[in-house]
């Protein structure tokens, strides 16, 4: 293989990962605009995060992470909660982000509705945990947010 064969694999190699990140950017971007212009009531609050993932403050006490996966050339995005002080994050859901921009092969990363509502599929496990351990006044472990997300 000579250089120039290196450099036109090399040209396509970061072609494709700028276009993986852009549309991981469009999906941020339509999740952040569905949570904040979503007239439900959520209790979410969207926090800032310095790396490339999304931080969503939940009843001000759960930390739910947005974030494509480790390692190069990942189109999973993975859903984790925590505790507000970073303990216990578990791995709640997962989906796939395709290079046209489709999460799970049929949710457009520009339809900010359908954004959210693929999002709340995927953190529904959260919020039905919640309900169970208010609705019966006994306390919410993460062990048990891990368990229900992963029936």
């Amino acid at each position: 293989m000579n250089i120039w064969e290196l450099s036109e694999k090399a040209e396509y190699i970061a072609d494709k990962h700028q276009r993986l990140l852009a549309q991981w950017q469009h999906y941020c971007n339509s999740l952040i605009q569905g949570i904040t212009l979503s007239k439900a009531k959520l209790h979410h609050a969207v926090g800032c995060n310095p790396d490339d993932s999304l931080r969503f403050f939940l009843f001000d006490h759960f930390v739910i992470h947005v974030r494509l996966a480790e390692g190069f050339n990942s189109h999973t995005i993975e859903y984790y909660v925590e505790k507000r002080n970073g303990e216990d994050r578990v791995l709640i859901a997962k989906a796939i982000l395709d290079d046209e921009g489709r999460i799970d092969n049929s949710i457009s990363n520009r339809n900010r509705e359908d954004v959210l509502e693929h999002y709340l599929e995927k953190i529904h496990p959260v919020y039905e945990s919640l309900y169970s351990a208010v609705n019966t006044d006994t306390p919410v472990s993460m062990g048990q947010l891990q368990q229900s997300a992963q029936a």
